[in-house]
């Protein structure tokens, strides 16, 4: 009689970890097939690229604009009305002879770009809704000085910094800028009649959003854009990046939209500008994107080896289970009570004495 042993056999360990590789290499061969397909690559993204950039908050606009603000006992009020008057006739001379005496003799800063006159920057005032009309002299004279400045002036003005408008105004009046960002909003508008005596009959709304303004906008004033400038609005595509060069003019109150829905004012900076150009987007390869690649190959190869192991070890077991050795090591047969049979005792007696006469000599002692 054999009994079956419970115990496993070193083949079954064998087969059952060779299905367990089978399974983990197969699991990351999908892994790295689903990672090459969807393309997906935020994690390196976010590990390369920096920290969003806290945007300022703008002061107080409600007693800004509103003009509720009561002064304090060492203060008081000045209205300029010369500068005014000084402006009108300044922008007088800007019909025929003015204009090119304006801009033969304005001064220039270190990038040899021109500075607007403080006659006319004297008269801005900043936090009022829109411009206003003590404004259009210095608005028409920036705009017509904006204008001037060439495409080679790009890389050496400084970029615009929309913090910088709007916690410093008066360091930034006057003064050529570089400013590049996405366009959001492009309203094409012809000048009023009677401005057309400053040489300019048409220009461009629009508004900008930065990489430092986060969710606020600039509003640039334009007087040419590039042919073939798509209008997020009108067609639907997405913001294109643009870049113009010129004049930050003042920081302007204007009718915003709050987080309720209810209308509210708000603060922007307003730039006056020469020409808005468009830049095609472009192909841009991020430091993810070079590497899924590289992670793509890499995954191939590590499955590739695990394979092989596999197989190696397959091709060793079949040598091994032609040895001795395997032999030995092998459980015995699994026993199996097939062929018992199950007899009384008077049964199992009588085979004895059967046994006992057919065995023995024949002597006439047994009967």
């Amino acid at each position: 009689m054999r009994f079956q042993s419970r115990g496993k056999s070193g083949e079954e360990s064998l087969v059952r970890s060779q299905r367990r590789m089978t399974f983990v290499v197969v699991g990351i061969g999908l892994v790295v097939v689903l990672l090459s397909v969807t393309g997906k690559s935020s994690f390196f993204t976010d590990l390369f690229s920096n920290a969003p950039a806290t945007v300022p908050q703008p002061p107080a606009i409600s007693e800004s604009l509103l003009s509720t603000n009561s002064l304090r006992s060492d203060e008081f009020r000045v209205v300029p009305t010369e500068a005014n008057e000084i402006a009108s006739k300044y922008s007088s001379l800007l019909d025929k002879e003015g204009i090119a005496e304006m801009e033969s003799s304005v001064q220039t800063d270190v990038t040899g770009a021109a500075i607007v006159p403080a006659v006319l920057t004297r008269t801005i005032r900043d936090d009022v809704l829109g411009v206003l009309s003590s404004e259009m002299a210095a608005w028409f004279g920036t705009l017509r000085m904006s204008k001037n400045l060439t495409t080679s002036k790009l890389q050496s003005l400084p970029e615009a910094q929309y913090t910088l408008f709007m916690a410093s105004p008066q360091s930034c009046r006057g003064r050529a800028f570089t400013l590049r960002g996405r366009l959001r909003r492009l309203t094409p508008f012809a000048i009023d009649q009677s401005s057309q005596s400053f040489g300019l009959k048409s220009a461009y709304d629009a508004w900008i959003s930065t990489r430092d303004s986060g969710n606020q906008l600039v509003h640039v004033v334009a007087v040419m854009a590039d042919p073939g400038l798509p209008n997020p609005e009108v067609d639907g595509v997405a913001a294109p990046d643009v870049e113009m060069t010129g004049y930050f003019f003042k920081r302007e109150g204007y009718a915003a939209k709050g987080s309720t829905g209810e209308p509210e004012l708000g603060l922007t900076a307003l730039f006056l500008a020469g020409r808005i150009q468009y830049l095609p987007p472009q192909k841009f390869v991020s430091r993810a994107a070079e590497m899924t690649p590289w992670m793509l190959w890499i995954g191939i190869g590590v499955c590739c080896g695990v394979v092989v192991l596999v197989w190696q070890f397959q091709i060793a077991d079949s040598r091994f289970r032609e040895t001795r050795t395997h032999q030995l090591t092998t459980l015995p047969v699994r026993a199996s009570f097939d062929d018992i049979e199950v007899r009384t005792i008077h049964e199992a007696l009588q085979e004895m004495q059967d046994y006992a006469r057919s065995s023995s000599p024949d002597t006439g002692l047994l009967t």
